[in-house]
């Protein structure tokens, strides 16, 4: 019944995939300044941003599953992770609300928008038709 809560001497472990048991490559790539994201902003790709925090335990379920999704579609958009505490003006700006936030953007302009979990499934789902659209 309690398999989605993390027990708090677990909370700062690597995300690992549930599924396979082993740790991923870290990706996305966590956000090391706010001019790499203008910079990511600037080409035409497809960017994926996902908005977690240190002590979030719904973004470490959420990481394995996302790291998976995005090395699918590697080649047709970029992904960063930032962290709200490192750069809450980022939240302010982008109007993050809840933890994990999920966003596909191309340019400036927002295509969709994930609140909360979303399985691999569902994430590939609604990048696939992001892309197609």
């Amino acid at each position: 019944i309690w398999q989605n809560v993390a027990k708090r001497g677990r909370l700062n472990d690597e995300p690992v995939c549930q599924g396979c048991l082993l740790m991923h490559p870290p990706r996305p790539a966590a956000l090391i300044s706010s001019e790499a994201l203008n910079t990511l902003r600037a080409s035409q790709r497809m960017l994926l941003i996902t908005f977690t925090g240190p002590h979030c335990a719904i973004c470490k379920r959420l990481a394995p599953m996302l790291s998976t999704v995005l090395n699918e579609y590697a080649d047709q958009l970029d992904a960063v992770k930032i962290d709200v505490e490192a750069f809450e003006s980022l939240a302010v700006e982008f109007a993050v609300r809840s933890l994990p936030t999920t966003l596909l953007l191309r340019g400036d302009v927002e295509l969709g928008r994930i609140a909360g979990f979303a399985t691999a499934g569902q994430l590939r789902h609604w990048i696939s038709a992001q892309i197609d659209a």
